[in-house]
Order: structure tokens, then C-alpha cells, then sequence
């Protein structure tokens, strides 16, 4: 019968995860025992649906979605690698997850560009324009940490942030994306102008919450600096935009519409 893990290795686990106070043994422990427990409920569920695809398949897979080659991916990085001796299990799940956000990011920049040709197919001057907004996208976030490791003022507040609204996400949104979290969040799609709106009324705080953060910094107080923070940490981790899509959505309910349109939209305050 297999082993589970080691507590001290659970323990390093959560310090790699963010978690910075000290654990006790008996709650090492315990991590092991309700990590076991969930893995056998995960498992069986992956199992059921997994048959349930194909009775004919007899290894185990996500039943999900179909995810990069395991061995593919391991086989390249013994290939690259340079100095150590060997690839790591865990290297390659976190190379694969990495390899899958960022072609999530390439497809959803060529589909908005396939969208303005108003095409269904991905053509490859579509993918060469998202491959240079992507480039363009990395310039500018070096330069905005360039920035932000300029500013003590922020510096100082971000080493004062509790843990679960540390790690920003820097999220690259895109048209695509907006109707994946429409179909995922409201379970229903999303007209074109309702879209736009959304990713422009975006795009506008964003920009609203720069000039402000500049305002501030200069000659503006540690309380009007932390309500900016906050707006930022909700528009930079998405949940003001699935605050939007859920009242969107339950606009678009109370009519008895089947999808999102702009009017469900623009009657939602965005900072309410």
C-alpha cells in the first residue's frame, strides 16, 4: 500500500504556498490525514468520470479537459536542462500548468484578433499579432515592477497585507477571457457590445487607479492609499469583474433573457 506524505514535507509545502507561521507536529499531521482523505474523494470522482467519457479507457485521466503530455513535456526538459541530472515530477506538473496558462493567453489574444477580422478560424497573422501584444505586455510589466520597487509608500504597505491578498495576480485580459468567465461564473454568453463595455470600463479603472496611485503617493494620506490598494487587488484578481458578470447576469435573469446584453451591464455601478 502506498505511503502518504510526510508531514515535515506538507510542512514545506505550505511554506512554498505563502504560509509563514510555524505549524505545530499534531497539525502536520493532521494536514496528512485530511490531504489523504480528500485525494481518495478527488480520485474516485476522477474515476467515475472518467469511464463515464470512456468505458472503454483504463487509465486514469482529468476528465475535464485534455492537458499536455506528461512524458513529452518530462522528455523536453531532460533536453534543456544543463547543470542537474534529472527532471522531478512536480517540475514537470508545474511546467505544464505554466506551458497551459500561457497558451491560454496566445489563444485568447489571436481569437479577439480573428474576432475583429470577424473570422472562426485562428489564422497565423492572428497568432503573430497576439505573440506581439504579448511581448509589448511583458515590456510593460517589467516596468510597472520597476516602478513599484521605486515606491516605498506601496513597499511598505504590501509587507503589511495579509497573507490572502498578497500575490497580485497579473492578469492579461482579453475578450476571451471575459466569455470564458461568462459561461463559467453566469452560465451564459455574452453579446459583443456587453463585451466591450465590460473591457473598456475595465481598462478605464485600471488606467483611473494609476493616476490616483501617483496622486496619492505624492501628497495623499495612508488611508486614502490603502482604499486604493484595495480597488486594485479586486480589479487585478478579477473580482470586480465576476462581481460585474454575476449582477450582470442576474439583470439578464430577471428579464428572462438567454444571454448577456449591454443594457444588463451599464445599470451596475462598478465601485458599489
Amino acid at each position: 500500500m502506498a505511503k502518504p506524505w510526510a508531514p515535515s514535507h506538507v510542512s514545506e509545502v505550505a511554506k512554498g504556498m505563502g504560509i509563514e507561521k510555524r505549524i505545530s507536529g499534531d497539525v502536520k499531521k493532521t494536514l496528512v490525514e485530511i490531504l489523504n482523505s480528500e485525494l481518495e474523494n478527488i480520485t474516485i470522482n476522477m474515476e467515475k468520470e472518467t469511464i463515464m467519457n470512456d468505458s472503454e479507457r483504463k487509465t486514469l485521466a482529468d476528465p475535464k479537459r485534455t492537458r499536455l503530455s506528461y512524458s513529452r513535456t518530462r522528455g523536453l526538459m531532460v533536453d534543456y536542462i544543463q547543470k542537474l541530472d534529472s527532471v522531478g515530477s512536480s517540475a514537470v506538473v508545474s511546467a505544464n500548468e505554466s506551458l497551459e496558462g500561457y497558451l491560454l493567453k496566445v489563444l485568447s489574444y489571436a481569437s479577439d484578433s480573428a474576432d475583429s477580422d470577424k473570422m472562426n478560424t485562428i489564422m497565423k497573422r492572428h497568432l503573430e499579432s497576439a505573440l506581439k501584444l504579448l511581448n509589448e505586455n511583458k515590456v510593460n510589466i517589467r516596468d510597472e515592477e520597476k516602478s513599484r520597487d521605486e515606491s516605498s509608500a506601496i513597499t511598505d504597505l504590501d509587507e503589511n497585507m495579509p497573507l490572502s491578498e498578497r500575490g497580485m495576480i497579473q492578469t492579461i485580459l482579453t475578450k476571451g477571457n471575459i466569455k470564458t468567465m461568462a459561461r463559467s461564473i453566469a452560465g451564459m454568453k455574452i453579446e459583443e457590445e456587453a463585451l466591450e463595455d465590460l473591457l473598456l470600463v475595465y481598462y478605464d479603472h485600471a488606467a483611473q487607479l494609476q493616476e490616483d496611485f501617483q496622486d496619492i503617493i505624492s501628497k495623499g494620506s495612508r488611508a486614502e492609499l490603502e482604499i486604493n490598494m484595495e480597488r486594485a487587488r479586486t480589479l487585478m484578481m478579477l473580482g470586480w469583474l465576476r462581481r460585474m458578470l454575476k449582477q450582470a447576469a442576474t439583470n439578464a435573469n430577471n428579464e428572462g433573457a438567454t444571454k448577456i446584453m449591454l443594457k444588463h451591464v451599464i445599470r451596475i455601478d462598478p465601485w458599489e
